[in-house]
């Protein structure tokens, strides 16, 4: 272990059991000749002689201290170390003999190299020239010496030369240093012999580290050269940093230009494509596109203007503000040649391209307005052309009438299926519609007889309503593309709508006025409120955005009525003021014959009504209506039987033919629901009657049988009722100068002769009155207040005179012809 490094081993490795290091020979030989020197660790000359001397001066003293136990013991141990040596002697010496000379060449050849020969010299002489002792190296011999000795008695004669040799060895003379002389260079070379074969292993490995080391060299020189070009080249490199540098901050300097450049351009100008499509492209999705990034750009140029120099945002806005005017030019006149041509409406690509232009225009609200406004003047013109067309049309022919086709044939029923025909249809009587309004069809007219005003009204309003539906709807598929879901345009489409249909308002309401003011006929005047008042809600529906439309025909609707009312009144006031209608009061006290004409025609307007009100009149107007057509003419009948010569000196008469002309209204009006309350009224006004011709009945009676002047003092003191009759409260008629029995006993006699003939008198001066019912009213009436006044008279007789007429009452009822039942209350108060 002579060769180890101390520092090879770890100190993980503890199982490892080693021998000390021993010191490195200072062979200046390579590295890799030091890792194979190792191999020689355990041969150590003077360390196994030295272990040997130790040995045998132990043993020695270990003899002298147990010398008087066992000197025998000791004479064996000291002939086994001499067995022991003289082994490694003649191992030693066979080693030397048996080499050859090849070995002694190598070791020539490897001794004649002065670099292995100068580091394998110092290393020899480290070995040998051991720093021992005189003494040590005088006590080595002498082991030597007893071991000769040993041998010696072992009687071997083939060993004398060994022994004259080790006799030799400790000799102190000249022959002795002679013989130690002979024997280290023997060592020496036995020792150089065996490390030259210990070398001569590692020869291949030599060469090889002989070829690495060439190798070695030329990646050095190889090292060296790149060094000393990088040298060069990193002294270049240095100005092509900076120059590298200086180029990429410009680069990094242009991109920033380039990229802003881009980003100015991309966002305030426009690319050929864009201002060529602007400027004389067609109208599409890449125009519309292009116009919306010109506006942004000028929206943009804000952020220019606010930079210390504003031109360069006063150019481009400037130019684009031109771009942008051109381009809504241009969409203006698309959009009105468009809508001029109603045939091109047809493509469906071109009718896209007109919502893409009023979608644009939707912020535009000048230019929009201007293009609504033109669009609502041509269609109105159109419209009222064919319009005036119709209407002149008609007028030329043998009467007055208007209609849509030849299929019209009645008022409101000739133009029934139009309300309930498809869309399509619609459309298409739309498309036809836009096609005569354009001169491209020529339109027929259907006439009709002027002597029917209803039919004109109904077929004029029924080519209105159709028209104005019409053209609703070709205003509507312009702007919704057919779509009902679409309500963007809306607004546009009512104010298109309420300026083309406004036109035909004033027109609408002139004829349908001239033929109202015209008209005389009540009935007429109430048909043709009916077709005006449908009309009015089939508009009202259809139509409701049509403000003037809706509210003409409401205006026609309301003179509709004016209309009735102001007949009706005009009739009534030429009644009011009629000579002859005041002569039909005569003698017979029947109703006048004008107030059966006057029911015969009102009425049968009044009973096809189905509203709640008449004429569907507000309940004040109603109100109005009512009074008008039922308690006008009854205050035109009072005043005529007020200022009639012949009835004012009979009440009876006058009081019977106010009941008849009131029994006659009433039978007229009491089937008509409508007038229920009407006849609740005038049933009360014959109450009335009849209730004074039963007290004008019963005073003929009172005043026959000599009566009517007690029937005046007992009603002077307290008037009889039927809740109370007390006698006391009479006593003052005692006081009075009629009031005798004699007075009595004449009216008792008058009532004897008068009452058989009083029935047939009052029914022969009720016979001219109407209602049979009310002349048996009346009649019973009179009787049973007469019984009951005859009957109360009789008993203040019999209390304060003692006296009682011939006949009882229940001789007067039954000579009056009343039940007993009707009056027998009375009696038993």
């Amino acid at each position: 272990m002579d060769f180890l490094e101390f520092d090879s081993f770890t100190p993980h490795d503890t199982n490892v059991s080693l021998p000390q290091p021993q010191p490195a020979l200072s062979i200046p030989i390579a590295t890799n000749l030091e890792s194979f020197s190792k191999k020689f660790s355990n041969f150590s000359l003077s360390r196994n002689l030295s272990s040997f001397s130790q040995q045998t001066t132990t043993n020695n003293e270990s003899g002298i201290e147990n010398s008087g136990n066992g000197d025998k013991d000791f004479k064996d141990m000291k002939v086994q170390e001499s067995k022991v040596f003289e082994k490694y002697v003649k191992q030693s010496l066979l080693f030397l003999e048996k080499d050859d000379k090849s070995t002694l060449e190598r070791l020539d050849i490897l001794v004649n190299r002065q670099d292995h020969f100068e580091s394998l010299g110092p290393r020899l002489a480290r070995v040998l020239n051991d720093s021992m002792s005189e003494s040590m190296m005088k006590e080595m011999f002498s082991d030597i010496e007893n071991k000769k000795t040993a041998l010696a008695n072992s009687g071997s004669n083939s060993k004398l030369y060994e022994e004259n040799q080790v006799k030799n060895l400790v000799e102190p003379g000249f022959v002795g240093a002679m013989t130690r002389k002979k024997l280290r260079s023997q060592v020496e070379f036995s020792l150089t012999k065996t490390q030259t074969k210990m070398l001569k292993e590692y020869q291949p490995i030599l060469r090889h580290l002989k070829v690495i080391e060439s190798r070695l060299k030329k990646l050095n020189d190889l090292n060296d050269e790149i060094n000393t070009r990088l040298n060069k080249t990193a002294n270049g490199s240095t100005q092509f940093t900076e120059k590298v540098g200086l180029m990429s901050s410009e680069r990094t300097a242009v991109e920033i230009k380039q990229g802003l450049l881009t980003a100015f351009k991309s966002q305030f100008t426009l690319n050929e494509y864009e201002e060529f499509i602007l400027a004389s492209g067609d109208l599409n999705h890449d125009f519309f596109e292009a116009l919306a990034k010109a506006e942004q750009i000028v929206e943009r140029c804000s952020i220019l203007l606010s930079e210390d120099n504003p031109q360069l945002g006063l150019k481009i806005m400037s130019k684009m503000n031109n771009v942008i005017n051109k381009a809504i030019d241009r969409i203006v006149t698309y959009c009105n040649k468009t809508l001029d041509n109603t045939y091109s409406l047809s493509s469906k690509a071109r009718l896209q391209t007109l919502h893409e232009c009023f979608k644009f225009l939707k912020n535009k609200l000048n230019f929009l307005s201007s293009i609504v406004d033109k669009f609502s003047a041509s269609r109105s013109k159109a419209v009222l052309e064919e319009f005036y067309k119709q209407t002149q049309a008609s007028q030329e022919g043998m009467g007055i009438g208007v209609g849509v086709g030849a299929g019209v044939n009645s008022g409101v029923g000739s133009n029934a299926g139009e309300l309930v025909r498809p869309l399509s249809s619609r459309r298409r009587s739309s498309a036809k519609s836009a096609a005569s309004i354009t001169g491209s069809e020529t339109v027929r007219p259907v006439y009709m007889s002027a002597h029917d005003p209803i039919r004109y009204v109904g077929d004029f309003l029924a080519y209105v309503h159709s028209l104005a539906v019409n053209e609703s709807e070709t205003i509507k598929n312009i702007f919704t593309m057919g779509d009902d879901n679409d309500r963007e345009f809306d607004n546009i489409i009512y104010q298109i709508r309420n300026k083309v249909l406004q036109s035909l308002a004033r027109p609408i309401k002139s004829r349908i006025e001239q033929l109202i003011f015209s008209e005389t006929k009540l009935s007429i005047i109430f048909q043709i409120f009916n077709l005006v008042e449908l009309y009015s809600v089939m508009f009202a529906k259809q139509l409701h955005d049509s403000e003037d439309l809706v509210e003409t025909m409401l205006v026609l609707v309301k003179s509709c009525q004016d209309k009735i009312f102001s007949t009706i009144s005009g009739k009534l006031a030429s009644i009011r003021a009629s000579n002859q209608a005041k002569l039909e009061l005569n003698s017979d006290l029947q109703p006048p014959e004008w107030i059966i004409d006057f029911y015969s025609e009102i009425l049968y307007v009044i009973d096809q009504v189905t509203t709640k009100t008449v004429l569907n009149l507000p309940p004040e107007e109603n109100e109005r209506f009512l009074k008008l057509i039922v308690n006008e003419p009854i205050s035109i009948f009072k005043d005529h039987v007020q200022h009639s010569q012949l009835l004012l000196h009979d009440k009876r008469d006058t009081l019977i033919i106010q009941f008849n002309f009131l029994d006659l209204v009433q039978s007229k009006i009491m089937p008509i629901s409508i007038l229920s309350d009407k006849v609740l009224e005038i049933n009360d006004m014959n109450l009335e009657l009849t209730k004074q011709l039963t007290e004008l009945e019963l005073t003929q009676i009172l005043k026959g049988s000599q009566l009517y002047d007690y029937y005046n003092i007992i009603n002077m003191i307290c008037p009889f009722t039927d809740d109370f009759f007390e006698v006391s409260i009479y006593e003052p008629i005692i006081e009075n100068k009629l009031y005798n029995l004699e007075q009595l006993h004449k009216a008792d006699s008058a009532l004897q002769e008068f009452l058989p003939n009083a029935m047939i008198e009052i029914q022969q001066s009720l016979l001219k009155l109407n209602s049979p019912v009310t002349v048996s009213d009346v009649i019973d009436n009179a009787f049973i207040e007469f019984i009951k006044f005859y009957q109360k008279l009789n008993t203040i007789n019999k209390e304060y005179l003692q006296y009682s007429f011939t006949w009882s009452t229940y001789d007067i009822a039954t000579l009056l012809g009343i039940e007993e039942s009707r009056y027998q209350d009375q009696e038993q108060n």
